[in-house]
């Protein structure tokens, strides 16, 4: 989760910006309304514009829970162009076929709309399926995939190559991906360190200093801005 000490964090603000001045806008796969970054750019938001969707979103969250329960491969219940952004953040990565979700999210935006989705590419196991055995099936079998908040698995790692052709194959006008840090800030956030580095006074801004994303570089994860 990004906190207001990463150096992507005023980017990622500025897409938040963008998203939240093309309303209405569309959370998705989430698990409740503001959850995890969103919750640092609320402010940003006009509340009454702002929907969240998640896969059997825990039905007693209260009115921080989801607004409406989707599939964000068959987004039945929105209509063509209703959005005017989507966001998803930690997604695609737990949906079994994202290149039918990423068609959706450009089938529900209006022309002109924008899409921010962040997806991990060199980021650690983070389902919740709790599949201990093997996942290789024998043909014929029955494979169930839980796509709800308490089950859900993880089974994709992104290249920004991947992303920007995925997004352009989907019908989107432009394309553009960011990673949000460097080699050295990856392994960081990997092992672990990252938070604990920067307890320590002006670490944050040294460690933005010493090391820049890159396309083609390692990085934890990658933003997708997609405008339709």
């Amino acid at each position: 989760m990004l906190d207001p000490r990463h150096p992507f964090f005023p980017t990622f603000a500025r897409l938040m910006a963008e998203a939240a001045a093309r309303a209405p806008t569309y959370d998705l796969g989430t698990s409740g309304r503001f959850t995890k970054e969103m919750g640092l750019v609320r402010h940003l938001f006009d509340e009454t514009q702002y929907k969240a969707g998640g896969y059997r979103p825990d039905s007693d969250a209260g009115p921080d829970g989801c607004d409406f329960q989707c599939d964000l491969q068959a987004m039945t219940g929105i209509a063509d162009g209703e959005a005017g952004s989507v966001v998803s953040l930690s997604v695609l990565e737990h949906v079994v076929d994202p290149n039918r979700a990423v068609r959706e999210i450009a089938r529900i935006l209006r022309p002109g709309g924008v899409a921010i989705v962040s997806v991990p590419f060199m980021y650690n196991y983070h389902g919740k399926s709790n599949r201990k055995t093997n996942p290789l099936y024998r043909r014929g079998a029955d494979w169930d995939v839980d796509s709800s908040h308490g089950g859900y698995g993880d089974f994709w790692r992104m290249t920004h190559e991947g992303l920007a052709l995925m997004f352009a194959q989907a019908g989107f006008a432009r394309v553009d991906v960011l990673p949000i840090e460097g080699p050295l800030l990856a392994f960081l956030q990997v092992s672990g360190l990252y938070h604990r580095l920067c307890r320590l006074p002006g670490m944050a801004g040294l460690l933005a200093r010493l090391d820049r994303g890159g396309l083609g570089r390692l990085t934890t994860m990658h933003f997708v801005r997609a405008e339709k």
